[in-house]
């Protein structure tokens, strides 16, 4: 097969092999544009075939890149401007302000940060392919992240995965496999088909699948009425994200949900909230089964004492499965549905907890329409409360159990130490949990909770790792512990929003990755006001302050703080580590974000170095080896011929003369030094000639390549 070609088929399977994850990756990251990006995948690829072909002149080459990828940026981000450098300055500009706020305390990569270094990134994978024949990291990296993304987020990358692993099979027998024939080539097109086809068998075969499962629905209800399928679920370590109403046992790892759980259609983001919990067993939250239910309500309220003054908005909400909740935002909720209506879907309310039930009834739906009024006060207002609540409240929800660890109240006390209102002792707790950097936010490392423990104790002095729940319900049980009437809230968070409505209002998707858990708090004279303590999230509908630690976060459509206050950009800010923020004295901390994505870089370049080296380390571990007599010299020999096979294999049947010839063509500098080398092995191997001689013969050529690695490829044949 002609040079040019196969490089060029090695370019095509190389960038094929790139594009997979890549659109996986505008998927994930909701790319509105991906096509620019696969043009510049293309671009770079066709322009790394013409460098490898004519390599002379290198620095046009390098110049196509910096275009190319210059392009690629302006076609994926031209914010409605011409490419000119007033649209370089506003890149830039958006870049910085970013890369800002990922520094001060954003889990989530900047996008624009993260296409540019995929772009370069790009460009070094194709060039260690194509031009430097080493592909190995390509696909290490494009499988990495599809299994990634499969994992953690919780996507079916099944069919990319199988392109992924075809593809990679058929590029390391164009590279490596000394005679390339059609039937090679059919033999390996028929396996790639093999692993799409069981990849994608449940689309293909959906039909006859379902058939089968109709058949043998009697042999699993069988299994099932055994219990295995509560055996697998119990046995697997896998929990997911998502609303549940057994809190039973809070704890241990889980993974994001990126399916839907419902969509609204409303005037602002807001916390969605679902239900409540008064009863903290020292594991988990437990619900009481005999809370009264009233059927056919006309208002429901999530806790407030006075009904809100503010304008009623419409909220239209599409659930994406059947289910016997309804999310609602912080206020009071009036039912636009007629009392029939209600009874025949079945619409419940318990005051108590603040939660509406839905479907109850015989004909359950899954869009519902009401009209929400959203609660308005001020944090003065709050700061101002010094009521004392009523004596039944006070005793139901300052409840914790008699094996309480002291030591959370004694925590509690020092850090409220000082502050002699209400909402100061709360802001301290909540500043304490969310800002001081001694607690991390992870998901996939929080450990399940031991037996013997307390699930806050354990939290605060043992792992200091988790994520919502464990927030939350710390703020819950320290409130409580100084007491402070507190509840555990639960629902979702704002979600994403999309295009706006003729009336105003906008589109929101709230996934299953949204569940959220918070806490409540009773002010006298208010009522159940939310307080945020994860990192990363804050309340919709309020103000960002400039500095976390003044933030308030309230969950209400208009609140003011007691700093000078920026709009929010983003609907709800969700973090996957350790928040980091600005202190009082100006100490900047790294957070755990940052510092993985730099140990990452460093791991990746390490890796690159010693890959790209791995010839020269060889030669050094051949020098030890001869240099302290390891090994017998005809062992030592075959350890140097191995050396050379890596980078010019050696044909089938293809004798140690003939081969030790073919290495002298391709290593000019070595001047007859591994022929002498390779006949003196011959001789002591086949006749009974001393070795004497061999291992200073390959010190010789071990010698001459640490002076000179330079490899000549020979011309195909």
């Amino acid at each position: 097969m002609p040079k040019q070609l196969k490089l060029a088929i090695v370019a095509l399977l190389n960038a094929l092999l790139l594009a997979v994850p890549l659109m996986t990756y505008t998927t994930v990251n909701h790319f509105s544009r991906p096509y620019p990006l696969l043009a510049y995948l293309a671009a770079i690829s066709l322009i790394t075939w013409a460098y490898t072909c004519w390599p002379r002149h290198p620095w046009r080459w390098w110049l196509l890149y910096v275009i190319s990828f210059v392009a690629g940026s302006y076609a994926s981000f031209p914010f409605s401007q011409a490419l000119s450098v007033s649209w370089l300055t506003k890149f830039c500009g958006q870049l910085l302000q970013q890369m800002r706020a990922f520094q001060s305390g954003s889990a989530m990569m900047p996008v624009l940060l993260s296409m540019l270094l995929i772009m370069a990134l790009a460009i070094a994978l194709t060039l260690l392919t194509v031009r430097w024949r080493q592909p190995f990291l390509c696909m290490l990296v494009s499988s990495g992240y599809l299994l990634a993304v499969t994992i953690f987020a919780t996507r079916n990358e099944v069919l990319p995965l199988a392109l992924t692993t075809g593809l990679t099979v058929l590029l390391i027998l164009v590279l490596f496999l000394p005679h390339w024939s059609w039937q090679t080539t059919l033999y390996t097109g028929l396996m790639i088909l093999v692993i799409a086809g069981g990849a994608t068998v449940n689309t293909w075969a959906k039909t006859p699948l379902n058939q089968l499962a109709k058949q043998t629905v009697n042999w699993r209800n069988s299994l099932s009425s055994s219990g295995f399928y509560t055996f697998l679920e119990k046995s697997s370590a896998v929990k997911k994200t998502g609303y549940s109403s057994d809190t039973s046992t809070l704890g241990g790892a889980i993974q994001d949900d990126n399916s839907v759980a419902f969509k609204a259609i409303a005037a602002h983001d807001q916390y969605w909230r679902v239900d409540t919990r008064d009863d903290y067993s020292g594991k988990g939250w437990n619900v009481d089964k005999d809370t009264k239910i009233t059927r056919k309500p006309t208002k429901t309220s999530t806790g407030y004492i006075k009904a809100p003054t503010t304008t009623a908005q419409k909220v239209t909400l599409t659930m994406s499965k059947t289910t016997d909740y309804l999310p609602v935002g912080y206020g009071q909720t009036t039912w636009a549905l007629s009392s029939k209506q209600q009874s025949r879907i079945g619409v419940g309310y318990t005051a108590q907890r603040g939660r509406v039930y839905i479907n109850l009834g015989k004909h359950p739906v899954t869009k519902l329409t009401y009209t929400a009024q959203h609660q308005k006060y001020t944090a003065k207002r709050l700061q101002a409360v010094t009521a004392k609540p009523e004596e039944e409240l006070d005793e139901t929800y300052t409840q914790l159990p008699e094996d309480l660890p002291k030591r959370i109240t004694t925590l509690s006390k020092k850090i409220i130490k000082g502050q002699t209102t209400e909402y100061g002792k709360v802001r301290a707790l909540v500043a304490y949990l969310k800002t001081s950097n001694k607690y991390v936010y992870t998901k996939i490392d929080t450990p399940t909770t031991p037996s013997n423990r307390d699930y806050v104790d354990y939290f605060l002095f043992t792992t200091k790792r988790g994520y919502c729940d464990n927030f939350s319900t710390a703020l819950v049980v320290m409130l409580r512990s100084v007491g402070i009437p507190a509840r555990w809230a639960q629902g979702f968070s704002g979600g994403t929003r999309g295009s706006q409505t003729s009336d105003g209002r906008y589109h929101y998707s709230i996934l299953n990755s949204d569940a959220h858990s918070w806490a409540e708090v009773y002010f006298a004279g208010i009522g159940w006001v939310p307080f945020d303590p994860t990192p990363g999230y804050q309340n919709p509908g309020t103000t960002a302050a400039k500095t976390k630690t003044n933030t308030l976060s309230t969950g209400t459509s208009q609140s003011t703080t007691t700093t000078k206050t920026t709009n929010s950009s983003s609907a709800t800010s969700r973090s996957s580590s350790t928040t980091t923020t600005t202190s009082s004295t100006g100490h900047f901390h790294l957070n755990t974000s940052t510092a993985r994505i730099i140990t990452g870089s460093c791991i990746l370049i390490l890796m690159l170095a010693a890959w790209l080296g791995r010839f020269w380390l060889g030669l050094q571990v051949l020098r030890g080896l001869v240099a302290t007599h390891t090994g017998q010299a005809s062992w030592q020999y075959r350890q140097l011929r191995r050396w050379f096979e890596h980078q010019l294999p050696r044909a089938h049947a293809e004798t140690l003369t003939a081969y030790a010839a073919r290495v002298e063509q391709a290593w000019p500098q070595l001047h007859g030094q591994f022929m002498t080398a390779t006949q003196l092995a011959l001789a002591t191997t086949f006749s009974t000639q001393p070795a004497s001689d061999l291992p200073a013969a390959l010190q010789t050529v071990i010698h001459t390549l640490q002076k000179n690695r330079k490899f000549t490829a020979p011309h195909s044949r």
